[in-house]
């Protein structure tokens, strides 16, 4: 269970993705704001890759505190997470790849 007695390596771990969630939330809202805007489709195609790729780099986070509440995982179980949050990104850097490419 998480407490204040936690390692700084913890702290450092729940930073970071706080920092990837605004970041992700700021460009996926950007993206479909101007996509809003203009009706193109390369926007909302961005806001879509902006929002898995956030939730590719959240995914670990949200299991091992949301889900299984530990962050101590075992071999296979972190390499099914880290299957997963490979194809989010994955997904995403597509999807901002067809974006651009369709710009």
């Amino acid at each position: 269970m998480v407490g204040v007695a936690e390692p700084p390596e913890f702290w450092a771990f729940i930073a970071s993705n706080l920092l990837v969630l605004a970041a992700g939330t700021v460009l996926t809202v950007l993206s479909y704001r101007a996509y809003r805007r203009s009706r193109t489709l390369a926007f909302r195609t961005a806001a879509a890759g902006f929002g898995f790729i956030t939730a590719g780099a959240l995914a670990e986070a949200v299991y091992e505190l949301g889900v299984r509440r530990s962050y101590h995982l075992g071999g296979r179980e972190l390499l099914l997470l880290h299957t997963v949050e490979g194809i989010l990104i994955g997904a995403g850097l597509m999807s901002l790849f067809y974006s651009l490419h369709r710009y």
